[in-house]
């Protein structure tokens, strides 16, 4: 996972920019079948009279092989919404993971059901779109009376 933070009127110390770094990096567990993932973060000071006082902004984006993940959330603290965005990130990461391994092991164990039937005594019986539901066994040749 390749992590850039660019800052806009934002002035972060290098712990916090560690910290951030850190707290990113450990959502690796979670990203570790995908080779290049990046991870933007972006601090943009949105302080002003004509904004509502003072604010911080903190966006991410994350980009994954099949999706892209956006979140944006505003604080007067920017560690404050900085957590506030990981947390969101940890949970649709947790998502997206589970979704990806639960459908790798749909299809590892289509392969493996397809794979015991070969050479067995028994048939697959599925629907249309090839999802094996049961096995049969196998009818025997009927012999013909002449």
């Amino acid at each position: 996972m390749r992590v850039n933070i660019q800052t806009k009127g934002v002035i972060i110390t290098a712990k916090q920019k560690s910290a951030m770094e850190k707290k990113l990096l450990r959502l690796k567990r979670y990203t570790k079948e995908w080779s290049p993932v990046n991870c933007e973060v972006k601090l943009i000071d949105e302080t002003g009279p004509e904004k509502g006082g003072i604010d911080q902004t903190v966006s991410l984006n994350v980009i994954l092989p099949k999706e892209t993940i956006f979140i944006k959330e505003t604080d007067d603290r920017v560690m404050r919404a900085f957590g506030f965005v990981y947390q969101i990130l940890e949970r649709k990461l947790r998502r997206y993971n589970q979704k990806f391994t639960s459908d790798k092991r749909r299809e590892a164990s289509r392969f493996k059901a397809v794979i015991n039937v070969v050479g067995s005594p028994l048939r697959a019986v599925g629907s249309a779109a090839g999802a094996i539901r049961r096995f049969v066994p196998k009818r025997g040749k009927k012999k013909h009376k002449r």
